[in-house]
């Protein structure tokens, strides 16, 4: 009886279609995620994206300066995090686009999450809940935070773009030297350009 179960065991393994099924199986085109459209629109999108992240991160600013405490471990900890979220929503954005995009995408990002920071900041300020130093800020201080915003944020979506470009381009380099393949990215009209998907019929 053990023997049959082992013969009928081998034969299976042995047949091509159950090779054939097993690569079925674990296609990697099949495990593709599809996203939503509307996320996919917000995503491509220099402006709503750029918004969206800019009111969440004042909120989150007030938040913490006027809720939180004032400690220096606290205010470090919530300033990474909120480092974090912006770069990653950047990152978010940029991805979908060629690299030789981004000179121009990463400062134009930057800008409108600027306006969507300032623009949070002006309904907090007619609420008296916009912080400013120790105290909170009035309608005159606006223009020097918005100034200041909109350089730090700048200068650190660029830098980030930047050093992710670089990176991006080494490691493309780097496999197509070893493998021959192309690598760039090519835009698809689903507006995911970033990776390449396989087409359904490979293996």
């Amino acid at each position: 009886m053990d023997a049959i179960r082992a013969g009928v065991t081998l034969e299976a393994v042995t047949k091509p279609g159950s090779v054939e099924k097993r690569r079925h199986l674990f296609k990697s085109s099949e495990w593709d995620l599809e996203e939503p459209a509307a996320f996919t629109r917000i995503a491509r999108s220099p402006i709503e994206l750029a918004l969206i992240t800019g009111v969440v991160i004042r909120l989150f600013r007030a938040v913490v300066l006027t809720h939180g405490q004032a400690t220096s471990t606290f205010l470090g900890a919530s300033l990474v995090l909120g480092t974090l979220f912006l770069l990653g929503m950047a990152t978010l954005h940029l991805g979908r686009f060629p690299v030789r995009e981004w000179p121009w995408r990463a400062p134009l990002f930057a800008v409108f999450e600027t306006v969507g920071e300032m623009t949070v900041s002006l309904v907090l300020i007619a609420l008296h809940r916009e912080p400013w130093g120790t105290a909170r800020a009035e309608f005159m201080d606006w223009q020097a935070m918005a100034t200041n915003v909109v350089f730090w944020r700048v200068l650190g979506v660029s830098v980030w773009a930047l050093l992710l470009g670089v990176t991006v381009s080494f490691i493309r380099g780097r496999v197509l030297k070893e493998t021959g393949r192309e690598v760039e990215p090519k835009t698809h009209p689903d507006g995911q350009p970033f990776i390449e998907r396989r087409k359904r019929d490979e293996l």
